[in-house]
């Protein structure tokens, strides 16, 4: 992979379990950092070395460097940069929303670092004949979320976030963490999204393995279908009772059927 376009200090991590154990990076969504992983990354550290960064620009890796605007590409080779400074030449990979999109760009530059995937909220284009309208409304409400964040702050992008949501308590807390985010971090991560291009050419070819989670009234669970049947070793898992965020919003059922897909790995030809 070729070096990020424009360097950026080491990214921040939390790092549980032994050192020689098997890596697995959790990659968290543009709504925040990695701390939505510890309670996972506890569960995982008896069997596991489970990394979390704060990918560039977002937590203890921001702020973005003046006139950094990183593309997908860049947010990959920071994985592959954290990945070399600690010895590690493979992992497994485990993403929420632009964590797992993340993730998929760098399954792409270096397949054979990418043990497996495990795949929540990504949307592989932004838009997509096999879409239904409730994905293509989230995704048009993301990118107007980008753009408001980089015109006018965070403030106006977390309005915009509330209006989807019932009840003044869950609207207030929305606007609370939105109000941690760093508005230029949130931006162009929403601009590199939108800068991605069409990768589902390349997603037909990709021999991974990888596990593909969706709430059953996600309104991406179009796009989770879409990239399950795009990824030639992917299996589909719909979380029923659940809605967007499954890892956070229904954690037992996601860690479930994160650890099946796990024990299939080491069980199989794909082992450990």
């Amino acid at each position: 992979m070729p070096e990020p376009e424009r360097s950026a200090p080491p990214l921040a991590r939390d790092d549980d379990g032994p050192a020689d154990a098997p890596a697995a990076l959790l990659l968290h969504d543009l709504t925040g950092d990695r701390r939505v992983w510890r309670a996972l990354a506890g569960a995982m550290s008896g069997g596991f070395r489970a990394i979390a960064p704060d990918l560039r620009g977002f937590g203890e890796s921001g702020p973005l460097a003046r006139g950094d605007a990183p593309s997908m590409r860049q947010y990959a080779a920071d994985l592959a940069a954290l990945l070399d400074g600690e010895g590690i030449a493979r992992c497994a990979l485990i993403g929420a929303g632009f964590g797992a999109e993340v993730a998929l760009e760098f399954a792409l530059a270096e397949p054979e670092r990418a043990r497996l995937l495990v795949l929540s909220g990504a949307a592989p284009v932004p838009d997509h004949p096999a879409y239904d309208e409730a994905a293509r409304a989230h995704e048009r409400r993301r990118a107007e979320e980008g753009r408001l964040a980089g015109r006018f702050g965070m403030g106006r992008a977390a309005a915009l976030a509330a209006e989807t949501l019932g009840g003044a308590e869950a609207r207030a807390a929305l606007r609370a963490r939105y109000r941690q985010l760093d508005a230029d971090a949130f931006a162009a991560a929403h601009r590199a999204r939108a800068e991605r291009g069409d990768a589902l050419p390349r997603l037909a070819s990709l021999g991974t393995p990888a596990l593909v989670l969706a709430g059953a009234s996600d309104p991406l669970l179009a796009a989770a279908r879409l990239l399950a049947e795009t990824l030639p070793r992917a299996r589909l898992e719909t979380l029923p009772d659940c809605g967007a965020g499954a890892p956070f919003t229904a954690p037992r059922a996601f860690e479930a059927a994160l650890g099946a897909f796990l024990g299939d790995m080491r069980a199989g030809a794909d082992g450990w």
